[in-house]
Formats: structure tokens, sequence, C-alpha cells
């Protein structure tokens, strides 16, 4: 078996431009409330901005297609943990 299948050692992390860094899924917890409330807003226009890329590609296999993929997914990813952190506060 690959090593890259189960290798977890990658946290996903989300450039901020309105908070000026980069932030880490597993970190949140560590925002305040209203850090968390802006990158809210910044995730979810990451992955509206992400959906509509995507879907305006003609090649969604090209490099350019697989790079708005995982811009999708990052942004995703940020938006349920989010998500989850705003409601245990």
């Amino acid at each position: 078996m690959s090593t890259a299948m189960t290798d977890t050692s990658f946290m996903p992390f989300f450039r901020s431009f309105i908070l000026g860094k980069n932030i880490e899924l597993d970190k949140l917890s560590q925002l305040s409330a209203k850090e968390l409330e802006m990158l809210n807003v910044e995730t979810l226009a990451a992955l509206n901005e992400s959906r509509r890329n995507h879907e305006l590609l003609d090649r969604k296999q090209s490099d350019e297609g697989h790079t708005e993929f995982r811009r999708m997914k990052v942004a995703g990813y940020f938006q349920a943990a989010i998500q989850i952190a705003l409601e245990q506060r």
C-alpha cells in the first residue's frame, strides 16, 4: 500500500487575506470569535468562487481543473470546521 494513501501529516491551510496569515484547519479553536467570523466570510467567498471557476472550465481534468477542485475542497473543509466551531461557542 502506498504511504501517500495513508499519510495524514498534511494539514490543510487557508491563506487568509483578511486576517493576513495562513490558518491551519486544526488551529481554528485558537481564533477569536471575530477572527472566526471574518474567516467564515472569506472561506465562503472562496468556496463560491472556486465552484464557479471549476464549473466554467471546459477541461476539468486539466491542471487548472485540479487546482480549482483542490481550492474548492479546502474551502469546503474550512466552511464545515468553521460552522462546527461557531456552534460550539
